[in-house]
């Protein structure tokens, strides 16, 4: 409950700061949304405030019921910019102090932005990384397989002795197996090596494709297994993380070109650090 009313706060706060972009006297021919005065709210507006949210907040207004609280909260948030500038508010050392904090946050921000705004990544870096680090794209190896699994050894022969009659795998798994996956004939899926209890995966793996396993025992009963297809280790296709890379690439390139710049501004300007407070002792 603390978390959502802290995420409502901080949410109100962001709208508070932005609310001065995202209002104007004339649409400019964009859907109004919603008009307070003489000072209109447009869908465009409400597209550039989302965009300028960070990414997790942004998603929580996406959705029209978002859309919509999102405008409530812009409306909520310019009646009391309204009530402040009839009040005199605007005025006030308190408001202008504001003003000034939040003008070198902005211009902080629009620093940055300018800084990075050309700092990418290229299809070409992305292809050096994927060479050089190829084992973060291998899929291990899996096999798809489907089983009956059965309390007893005798039953098991049962099950076993129909099947070699001629009931299918699949039939005799909705008939006998005492597994969940007897809803889909005994299908488990496709899995890797560590998925399964060892007894059962030794035997899947060893047991060639079409194929159905001698019993195996373990701690769920007995199994046969019928291996359905293999898929070797491989590598993801590069194509395929081409953009994923990039993003990654990009974001780790700002993040070095970030670095780099601050630590030439923290030896250009002149930094005093007052000494931290010593902590009263106790009586």
């Amino acid at each position: 409950m603390k978390r959502k009313s802290f995420l409502y706060v901080t949410t109100a706060l962001m709208i508070l700061f932005a609310w001065s972009a995202c209002f104007a006297a004339d649409s400019g021919g964009d859907q109004v949304v919603v008009k307070i005065e003489d000072e209109v709210i447009t869908q465009k507006d409400i597209d550039k405030l989302i965009e300028s949210l960070d990414p997790q907040m942004a998603s929580m207004y996406r959705t029209p019921e978002g859309r919509a609280a999102l405008t409530e909260e812009l409306i909520n948030s310019r009646l009391f910019a309204l009530k402040g500038i009839e009040e005199g508010i605007d005025k006030s050392d308190d408001y202008l102090d504001e003003v000034e904090r939040f003008k070198k946050h902005a211009l902080m921000k629009v620093t940055v932005d300018k800084m990075l705004e050309n700092v990418a990544a290229t299809d070409q870096d992305a292809r050096k990384f994927y060479d050089e680090n190829t084992y973060q794209f291998s899929q291990p190896a899996q096999i798809r397989a489907s089983h009956i699994l059965v309390s007893e050894e005798a039953e098991m022969e049962k099950v076993i002795a129909e099947i070699e009659a001629g009931k299918s795998f699949e039939d005799a798994a909705k008939e006998h197996s005492t597994c969940p996956s007897k809803e889909r004939g005994g299908d488990l899926g496709f899995f890797g090596e560590g998925q399964m209890v060892p007894e059962f995966e030794k035997v899947a793996f060893e047991t060639e494709v079409g194929k159905i396993s001698a019993p195996v025992k373990t701690q769920f009963g007995v199994h046969i297994i019928k291996v359905e297809a293999k898929n070797p280790e491989s590598l993801i296709p590069f194509d395929d993380v081409l953009e994923q890379l990039k993003a990654y690439l990009q974001n780790q390139k700002r993040s070095e070109a970030y670095q780099t710049e601050l630590n030439r501004l923290k030896e250009k300007y002149k930094i005093e650090r007052a000494a931290p407070a010593t902590p009263a002792t106790p009586e």
